[in-house]
């Protein structure tokens, strides 16, 4: 039997060796050598960094702007223009701003800008290193700019002191400038500098501008939703602006109201609620000056002449103004229809050109129209245009669909109507030489032809419930004109047009243009008879005359009446108000041009006089405010008033510093100016303003019209207003045939009275306790006798008739008897 095989012996251990005394001893050597050399080099890095940070505050610092000179904030403010009841009318502003005090922000913006802007505001010295990691990581994880890392004091810096440039140096100059406004203001301060300062867009500087601008609201009006849009802007106003991109100011909305419910201002429901309102956004249009565009040019050439561009601009002042908004309403009216009136006599000078129209030619003027455009009238906002655009008198744009002999059927887009041909037999091809009032159009296909864009004005149906829509021919007048209404009493312009569209426009033709103003300069030449002795029953012979030298080529000239015949012995009164040459020609020959022109002068006129007998027909041009002063100086007992349009200024802290009172000269005596008024009521009574009578009221006036019908004026007044209205090309060219003042001006200047003297009572002119009143004979102007046919006349005592008229009486004592020398 084989032997077993003993059991493999087991290895043996090695044991551990117990280290060294000096290997352990070694190492923790090691260990605090290198803890000893971090250390070193941690504070050495410690020490270098800030000595960098040091070198580079000090380099950094050097000319950087002063932060305390915020102590002494006052930013661009809006200049505000107020109507005569203190209604606002117009802004002027390079930064549409209105300060408010921090005290007036609502809790709930300063929230919302906070929460968006800065949430670590309060806590922070002007530097937020934990909001730009938080701003990083949120910027990472959404894939674009979300939220910024500056804080509000570092926005503040960059927008009051620094360029927007995004430069290292510029970053570096803003955190040190942060630095130094926090240790210089409290929270508050700069809080309140910030939400007055910063743009929001569309103009809009500081809070207030954008509640006003956005919602047509002031800040403690708004609610959370309207709130958070708002705080949503500052980032980047024109990308978040809900004008041009509601979808993507609705999400910026939401960021804001979500960092509200982080913050914890506001809860889930609130932020869902005010997330899903749909955006009800003010209108724009009524910070435009459109109630007033050539007034409020006026004004601002005024005060930029006085005070300069800056102060107009920057210096916040309320310019409290004379101009009263229901005439101005009226002005405007007066004028768009009227002159539109006017130059449907001129003929039809063809189609709109524009999308859908046949006509291929055109000029750029023309081209922005397109079928369904509601044509906006300019006393109201623009918004307004398109709301009820079918009403009776809307104007609108449509194109020719189909023209049929008594009538033409016209798109408007969305639905057509008709223009009968009695409604649009003015279109007659321009003709100067014809009297468009009398020639008419035969048949539509002579105007008109498919597709051609035309205007049209939509009429009254003719029977109560009609669905079919009544339109008549419209076009845009070449024709221009111009109105001025001013209080005599005060001097104060109470409603201003200087043309037809002042968007096409800015020329003001009441105050900048210079035009013959015809016979409504005559009243100049009688008020001054009146003051050398004439009388209002003075005969003067209507007859031929052959001047020497009138005209600049000294050529003979031989004036005429208006109706090209003589009408012998004329009473001064009956001069005036059929508007006699004639004898206006000789009254001036017998006192000296040299006299009248010092006379003009006296009541004001400052455009250049001619020196010659033509001056009596009104051949020196002049300005509509020239000629309505005149006529105000009358109405005002002959004290003189210059017109203006500014009652007082005040700079933005609320002092008044500029004032005007009544600086009223006294250049005619009360007398001669009621006998003046007297006469010019005359025109209207029985002369060539006869249409004004259906005022209905006490009114005088005169009209206007030069050689070839190229200017019709028309000047009148009541006891409470006095207004002017000028017609006329601004090429300088004929109107047409019999376009006198009587026709083209009185309609426009009648419309305007008639709204303007809705709410008055009626009044008489005064007269002055120096007149006296005779009965007088017609033919002679000498007193009556006892039961033959009369006139009340009225006289100066010294002036009076004293001698009765007899039938033996010849033409030249009568001459005699009344001639003042």
């Amino acid at each position: 039997m084989p032997k077993p095989t003993p059991n493999p012996p087991k290895p043996l251990k090695t044991p551990k060796r117990k280290p060294a005394p000096k290997a352990k001893k070694k190492k923790w050597r090691v260990l605090r050598f290198l803890f000893m050399f971090c250390l070193v080099l941690l504070v050495l890095t410690g020490i270098a960094g800030a000595g960098v940070a040091y070198y580079i505050y000090e380099k950094y610092s050097v000319d950087l702007p002063d932060v305390t000179e915020l102590k002494n904030y006052q930013p661009s403010l809006i200049t505000k223009i107020y109507s005569d009841t203190n209604d606002k009318i117009g802004e002027f502003f390079i930064e549409r701003r209105i300060l408010v005090p921090i005290e007036e922000i609502p809790d709930k913006i300063i929230q919302a800008t906070l929460s968006v802007e800065d949430s670590n505001f309060y806590s922070h010295i002007g530097i937020d290193f934990q909001g730009i990691l938080r701003a990083a990581i949120k910027n990472f994880r959404a894939g674009h700019v979300v939220e910024g890392g500056s804080t509000i004091t570092q926005q503040l810096t960059k927008t009051m002191f620094l360029s927007s440039k995004r430069k290292i140096e510029r970053k570096i100059r803003e955190a040190i400038l942060a630095l130094k406004i926090e240790e210089n203001f409290t929270k508050s301060e700069i809080l309140e500098i910030y939400l007055n300062q910063i743009y929001y867009g569309h103009g809009a500087y500081g809070v207030e501008a954008a509640a006003q601008t956005y919602f047509g609201k002031h800040i403690d009006e708004l609610d959370i939703s309207e709130v958070a849009l708002i705080a949503a802007l500052p980032r980047a106003p024109s990308h978040y602006s809900p004008y041009r991109d509601p979808e993507r100011a609705k999400k910026r909305r939401k960021h804001v109201l979500r960092r509200l419910l982080v913050n914890g201002f506001i809860d889930e429901g609130e932020m869902e609620e005010a997330a899903d309102k749909p955006f009800e956004l003010g209108d724009r249009e009524s910070l435009k000056n459109y109630q007033a565009p050539y007034f409020m040019e006026y004004t601002r050439r005024y005060i930029e002449d006085k005070y300069g561009s800056s102060k107009l601009y920057r210096s916040g002042f309320h310019i409290y103004t004379s101009l009263n908004l229901e005439y101005q309403k009226a002005a405007q009216k007066a004028v768009f229809l009227g002159l539109r009136a006017n130059d449907k006599r001129y003929g039809y000078r063809g189609p709109l050109m524009g999308f859908g129209s046949s006509d291929p030619k055109g000029d750029s003027e023309k081209s922005h129209y397109f079928v369904g455009q509601v044509i906006p009238f300019p006393w109201e906002p623009e918004s307004n245009a398109e709301e009820n655009s079918i009403l009776p008198g809307k104007i609108l744009v449509g194109s020719v669909k189909k023209i049929k002999d008594d009538r033409v059927i016209v798109s408007l887009g969305y639905m057509s109507g008709e223009i009968a041909l009695k409604d649009m037999d003015w279109a007659r091809k321009p003709n100067v030489k014809q009297d468009g009032k009398w020639v008419k159009l035969k048949h539509p296909s002579h105007a008109l032809k498919v597709g051609d864009l035309i205007q049209v004005r939509v009429l009254e149906p003719k029977k109560k419930g009609e669905l079919k829509i009544r339109l008549a021919l419209e076009q845009e007048p070449e024709v221009q004109g111009a109105l001025l209404a001013v209080e005599p009493a005060t001097g104060q312009i109470k409603a201003m047009v200087g043309g037809y569209d002042f968007n096409k426009s800015q020329f003001n033709r009441a105050i900048q243009a210079r035009r013959q103003p015809g016979s409504s300069f005559k009243p100049i030449v009688y008020a001054s008879a009146l003051e050398k002795g004439y009388t209002p029953a003075t005969i003067v012979l209507d007859s031929p005359v052959v001047l020497q030298g009138a005209e600049k080529d000294n050529l003979k000239w031989k004036p005429e009446n208006y109706e090209e015949k003589f009408f012998g012995p004329t009473r001064i009164r009956t001069a005036l108000a059929h508007s006699r040459n004639l004898v206006t020609i000789k009254i001036t020959k017998d006192l000296g041009v040299k006299s009248i022109i010092n006379f003009a002068r006296r009541l004001g006129v400052k455009s250049p006089l001619a020196r010659d007998l033509s001056l009596a027909l009104g051949s020196s041009a002049t300005t509509l405010r020239e000629i309505t002063s005149i006529y105000c100086t009358f109405a005002n007992q002959g004290k003189a008033i210059e017109p203006h349009g500014i009652r007082y200024i005040q700079n933005r802290e609320g002092e008044i510093i500029e004032e005007r009172r009544r600086e009223a000269k006294q250049v005619m005596s009360p007398e001669n100016a009621y006998l003046m008024t007297s006469l010019l009521q005359s025109v209207v009574k029985e002369g060539t303003g006869k249409k004004v009578a259906a005022l209905g009221r006490p009114v005088a006036g005169k009209t206007g019209t030069t050689n070839d019908c190229v200017d019709a004026w028309f000047i009148g007044f009541t006891p409470d207003l006095a207004a002017g209205v000028w017609v006329g090309q601004d090429k300088n060219e004929p109107l047409g045939v019999r376009e006198t003042g009587a026709r083209a001006a009185i309609p426009i200047w009648l419309d305007f009275m008639k709204d303007a003297h809705k709410k008055k009572p009626i009044s008489d002119f005064p007269v002055p306790p120096g007149l006296v009143f005779k009965k007088i004979d017609e033919k002679t102007g000498l007193l009556a006798h006892f039961g033959e046919p009369y006139l009340f006349e009225c006289f100066l005592p010294q002036t009076a008739p004293v001698q009765y008229a007899t039938a033996e009486t010849e033409k030249e004592d009568f001459l005699r008897w009344n001639s003042p020398r």
